[in-house]
């Protein structure tokens, strides 16, 4: 009985916040585009941020990754308040962010794309190695990006967002025109990253995508409609 209190107590502990918005507020001119919203992330979930085109979830991306500014409100990742000048250099190490579009460099090879992120972030390039793996594009690494099919183009931008080993992965519509084959294997990686401890926060319009998410937040004009 003991031994069952025990564990018991184990898995019922709660989850350390890795984001949290409270009250946020972005207005464009007389134009609300968030308003007021809260929401939260816990530590290793998967949660899936779904709403129609001008919902708002593009702007609140931004103002995550402290892209943008905001009228009011607060948000803290990892604890570290976005306003504040030094947490914004923190939060850069913390976040990873995978765009829509494709921005890496087509002339290089995999590898070559993923090594001169290395150097940007002034980490080894050992790191290189372990997102090819991570990824599922060891036996591409040769590969000049340009020659990569839409979907491993989009695994290459998601081994970009983690080179720099990041808590907290931001994936904006990441499987976008993916076939349903490729969406499957694609879930399966974000999945593997989740066994890693990174804690997902994806953007969709795709409904069947959220029975791989733990909870989903549902944006429509700027307001949380769902958040469960």
């Amino acid at each position: 009985e003991q031994e069952m209190d025990i564990q018991r107590t184990e898995v019922e502990a709660p989850k350390r916040m890795v984001l949290r918005a409270e009250g946020l507020v972005k207005k464009y001119g007389k134009r609300t585009v968030v308003n007021g919203v809260n929401f939260e992330v816990r530590q290793g979930e998967i949660v899936g941020l779904l709403g129609p085109n001008g919902a708002g979830k593009t702007t609140l991306i931004e103002i995550i990754c402290g892209v943008k500014t905001f009228d009011s409100g607060e948000i803290f990742v990892e604890g570290n308040s976005i306003v504040n000048k030094k947490s914004k250099v923190d939060i850069k190490r913390i976040v990873g962010y995978m765009p829509q579009s494709f921005s890496l460099f087509n002339d290089l090879t995999v590898e070559e794309n993923l090594k001169y992120l290395c150097s940007i972030y002034d980490i080894d390039d050992s790191n290189a190695s372990r997102v090819l793996i991570l990824c599922g594009l060891e036996e591409y690494k040769k590969q000049q990006a340009k020659n990569l099919s839409g979907g491993y183009k989009q695994l290459l931008s998601m081994a970009g967002a983690i080179i720099h080993s990041p808590k907290f992965l931001i994936l904006d519509e990441p499987t976008t025109a993916m076939d349903p084959v490729f969406r499957r294997k694609f879930w399966k990686v974000v999945n593997g990253l989740k066994k890693e401890n990174i804690t997902v926060l994806v953007i969709t319009h795709y409904m069947e995508e959220l029975i791989e998410c733990d909870s989903f937040v549902c944006l429509a004009n700027g307001v949380i409609s769902f958040d469960g």
